[in-house]
């Protein structure tokens, strides 16, 4: 009887370590992106769990274009374990085959039941219409500007998408500035101007320049081009001795040749949170409210440019608005194709600073 017993649990035991196997589960096994440009590059992440009860052994991730990719720091997973992967699509050339297109990644490992599991990443991808903008265009033509006069001084009139730093509070509000993208400032007459530069470049902010004569020097040279008056403002012309002699300037007529000017028409709470240094936070709901803003702005004149980046969450109503400034003679207008959420997927909280 003990015997019997004795062989009854050996039995047993066999059992249940041949039952023990490694068990793989993936999360996702679908990526849809939606729709992207041609030339963006998508990445998400995807979690391997071992489910089973022995150890786990991913021995290979196979994909069928260098176009995709991926990252995978753990390919031993004990029982209960779990490791994200990191898969990465390029999209270049891809709005020229059928939409939508997909690619898959295939993950063999050592589960006896499933030994090879696809993870398929599907979407559309298109080219952009003359109305839309990449985040990577709005990237490498951003730069900041800064007006150093008083809240007052400011109040009553300023270059269009200038943000307001008294200079008196430069040296405290440092960290409101990007140090990866040139930075404009202006004041009244330059001399601030050029202060400001010399303690940015103290400072390890190595692209600051000043606007050559200040306010004074861009009326002499431009008028009141790109400037905007509060409703009740009087229209007096910059009054003062321009100053311009500093190496770290720019000269008006060469900032009108690129002038940017960035709308937000995100909540104010979303703005606040996080906006473009500069970034005028605008309430559009209707068509109406779209036309009567527009004929607010000022237009280019002959060897200046205004380039307007309008952006949302998604880009659904900003291309809308984008599109329509184009149609009323504002060719440089442009929408963030896929908002602020395509900017966090290529480049995270990037120049997107707290209102302070």
């Amino acid at each position: 009887m003990k015997r019997s017993a004795t062989v009854i649990l050996g039995l047993l035991v066999l059992s249940t370590v041949a039952l023990a196997a490694p068990q793989l589960v993936v999360s996702p096994t679908l990526y849809d992106f939606g729709t992207a440009m041609d030339g963006a590059v998508i990445e998400f992440a995807v979690v391997l769990t071992n489910q089973g009860d022995a150890t786990l052994q991913i021995s290979g991730v196979s994909y069928n274009c260098s176009c995709t990719s991926y990252q995978l720091p753990k390919r031993t997973l004990a029982a209960g374990e779990s490791v994200v992967m990191k898969v990465t699509f390029r999209t270049a050339g891809y709005s020229r085959y059928p939409q939508p297109v997909s690619q898959v990644l295939t993950v063999s490992s050592n589960d006896p039941a499933n030994p090879r599991q696809v993870i398929e990443v599907r979407g559309y991808v298109r080219q952009l219409a003359a109305h839309e903008g990449a985040a990577t265009t709005l990237d490498r033509g951003f730069y900041v500007l800064v007006d150093l006069r008083s809240p007052e001084d400011y109040a009553r009139g300023h270059l269009l998408g200038a943000m307001n730093i008294p200079f008196a509070e430069l040296q405290a509000r440092l960290g409101e500035l990007p140090r990866s993208k040139v930075i404009y400032f202006y004041d009244a007459t330059g001399i601030e101007a050029v202060q400001a530069v010399q303690l940015l470049q103290q400072n390890g902010f190595l692209i600051a320049r000043a606007v050559s004569g200040g306010l004074a020097g861009w009326w002499l040279a431009l008028g009141d081009l790109f400037f905007v008056w509060a409703p009740d403002a009087e229209r007096t012309v910059a009054t003062g001795t321009p100053y311009y002699g500093t190496f770290s300037a720019v000269a008006p007529t060469r900032l009108a040749q690129e002038f940017q000017y960035v709308v937000d028409l995100r909540s104010p709470e979303a703005y606040a949170q996080g906006r473009f240094p500069g970034a005028d936070n605008v309430s559009l709901p209707t068509a109406e409210d779209v036309a009567a803003w527009a004929a607010t702005l000022p237009r280019p004149r002959p060897g200046t440019s205004l380039t307007i980046w309008i952006v949302d969450e998604d880009g659904s109503v900003a291309c809308s608005v984008a599109q329509y400034l184009q149609s009323v003679g504002f060719s440089q207008a442009r929408c963030l194709f896929g908002g602020i959420a395509a900017w966090r997927a290529q480049f995270g909280d990037e120049l997107l600073f707290p209102v302070p």
